[in-house]
């Protein structure tokens, strides 16, 4: 043993060291290197076969896959939508626009996963922003942070809080209510609030990513095939006017306006065709001099006059998705969708060369040319893209409704004792599929793989950290540290915890100082409650960064933002929900 730890322990801090590392300088995905460390873990023997399987069984990760179908059912039936038609409306100041705004994130992130909610409302914001003249970066991070704050008012408003709360049940045999920290939750959010509003001057005013696509004839060049050209009967290939160096042909627009989009290869080209390419203008224009092509008159590829089949929609890339990493040239991602890439802009600014031979990066905004339903239809592509313009016509009606009331039956079961929280989400979720307010279609598409697959491999962790030890050193350092004083041991654990969900997801971090919470209370004989509870709070603190939670990722590219624009904004506000914690916790739970 070294340090009091034997050679498993620090196998498992080792590998949780590695884990921290890789999540913040790497872009490969989370959860699969979640999954890397567990078989690290299982290899080594620093887990068993026991533990590794009750984490993709336990209570936490039923309990979330449940809840994805209840909330895939809330989109589907239209719910969400009543709830923003009639909140939002049209206020008169910055001020009342983030009231306005935060209060149904949060409260609707309190039933309904963060990271939906938010994915939810982006598109939102964008079509909303612009009807009261406010920059979109001003709304998404007061958004984003209202969705994280709103997580926490209930136990199964957050991953992080059904995982603890799965645990606590495991350790202690008592299930925490769903309202068990809704009051303090409620005060810290208010806090929380209270600081966007003041700091609200601060919010960074960026250029909108589709700004940038407003007038497209600054990125793309319109050439016209004169009737005597030598090109006239021949295909595009033959021609060589298909890629061209800095460049593609993305239309053709025939003289009796037929649109050709995407263009074969073997298309025949006619004489007064409108050829439009999209890349680097100065190229492209070299084109006019070698194959004898002259100025269109008339620049018909616009937003406003592109074919009512084809049209211009804006997106950003997704925080490991197939885009992220890759350039469109080297997948079939255009082929297979039916699009094609015009234009790239990343931090607000078009990047001026060739769409297909950019390396695209998580947050950059695509102008894509696709069909007009296309985007938002196919849940598979939309784990790839963010549409900011979305087309799906949401119809309110009575499923709205029933979807509406078979939520309110699942929170109200919980609350009176009624049903358990598993019982409760599972024949809520079973509900919305009989009651057809979900197609079971959606619901498989609509589950969140990748944030089931982080929770079970949370749930591994923090076993791993209890089962080699490593909590009961760590209590006794938190015990010498703290000389034995709650508030001071309840204070560090909050700062550590802080801290480390900037780098690791806040499933993770829950599930790793849950057992180090409860085992440093036992160790100065306090009790664990609001060591736990504070936690819950803590680890979803996650501002200062936009990669310390998935729902900062999800804006960072949509708002334009920088990677300053997080801490500069943010970190005041987390200092601020640190006092507001180490006021509330100790106020409502004593120690």
């Amino acid at each position: 043993m070294i340090l009091g730890l034997t050679a498993n322990a620090w196998v498992t801090i080792i590998v949780l060291v590695i884990l921290v590392y890789l999540n913040a300088r790497t872009r490969i995905a989370p959860e699969f290197l979640s999954l890397g460390a567990l078989a690290v873990l299982l290899l080594t023997g620093a887990i068993n076969e026991q533990q590794l399987l009750s984490g993709f069984g336990s209570e936490s990760v039923i309990v979330t896959g449940a809840q994805c179908i209840v909330i895939v059912a809330l989109l589907q039936s239209g719910a969400l939508a009543w709830v923003v038609k009639h909140v939002l409306k049209r206020p008169s100041t910055h001020l009342k626009s983030l009231l306005r705004l935060m209060f149904p994130a949060a409260m609707l992130s309190s039933v309904m996963e963060d990271l939906t909610v938010t994915t939810a409302f982006v598109s939102i914001i964008h079509s909303w922003a612009k009807k009261i003249k406010i920059a979109p970066s001003k709304l998404l991070i007061p958004a984003a942070y209202a969705t994280l704050m709103g997580g926490t008012l209930t136990i199964i408003g957050t991953p992080p809080n059904i995982i603890i709360s799965s645990l606590y049940a495991e350790r202690t045999g008592e299930h925490l209510g769903l309202l068990s920290i809704t009051i303090p939750a409620f005060i810290c959010m208010l806090v929380g609030f209270a600081a966007i509003i003041l700091f609200r001057n601060k919010l960074p005013e960026r250029k909108s990513p589709e700004e940038e696509f407003a007038s497209t004839g600054d990125y793309t060049v319109e050439l016209l095939v004169p009737t005597e050209n030598p090109a006239v009967g021949q295909t595009i290939e033959e021609a060589g006017l298909n890629n061209v160096p800095g460049g593609r042909l993305i239309e053709i627009v025939r003289f009796d306006a037929e649109v050709i989009s995407p263009v074969p290869a073997d298309e025949f080209i006619l004489g007064g065709d409108h050829l439009v390419y999209a890349g680097e203008v100065d190229e492209i224009l070299a084109l006019k001099r070698s194959k004898g092509l002259v100025n269109a008159n008339k620049h018909v590829f616009s937003v406003e006059e592109v074919d009512l089949d084809r049209k211009l929609r804006t997106a950003t890339v997704k925080y490991n998705g197939c885009l992220d990493g890759v350039k469109m040239q080297d997948t079939n991602f255009e082929d297979e969708n039916n699009m094609i890439l015009v234009a790239v802009s990343r931090m607000g600014d078009r990047i001026k060369k060739s769409p297909r031979e950019i390396e695209l990066k998580a947050g950059d905004t695509l102008l894509l040319e696709c069909p007009p339903g296309s985007a938002n239809d196919d849940d598979t592509l939309s784990r790839d893209l963010l549409f900011f313009d979305s087309n799906d016509t949401v119809v309110i009606g009575k499923k709205s409704a029933v979807s509406g009331i078979v939520m309110l039956l699942m929170v109200l079961s919980v609350c009176f004792n009624i049903l358990s929280l598993l019982e409760a989400t599972i024949l809520a979720a079973t509900a919305m599929l009989l009651l057809r307010c979900c197609s079971p279609e959606r619901a498989v598409k609509g589950m969140e793989w990748e944030i089931l697959i982080m929770i079970a491999c949370s749930v591994v962790f923090g076993k791993a950290i209890e089962a080699n030890g490593i909590t009961d050193v760590l209590a006794k350092g938190a015990l010498a540290i703290s000389n034995g004083s709650p508030l001071i041991m309840l204070l560090v654990l909050c700062i550590s915890a802080m801290v480390l969900t900037e780098f690791f997801s806040n499933a993770v971090t829950a599930a790793i100082f849950f057992p180090i919470a409860f085992d440093s209370a036992m160790a100065i004989g306090s009790d664990p409650l609001p060591f736990i509870m504070a936690t819950m709070l803590a680890v979803s603190t996650s501002y200062a960064t936009p990669f310390g939670s998935p729902v900062n990722l999800e804006i960072y590219g949509a708002g334009g933002y920088r990677f300053a624009d997080f801490y500069r904004f943010g970190l005041p506000i987390k200092l601020i929900m640190l006092v507001a914690i180490m006021i509330v916790v100790p106020l409502f739970y004593g120690l």
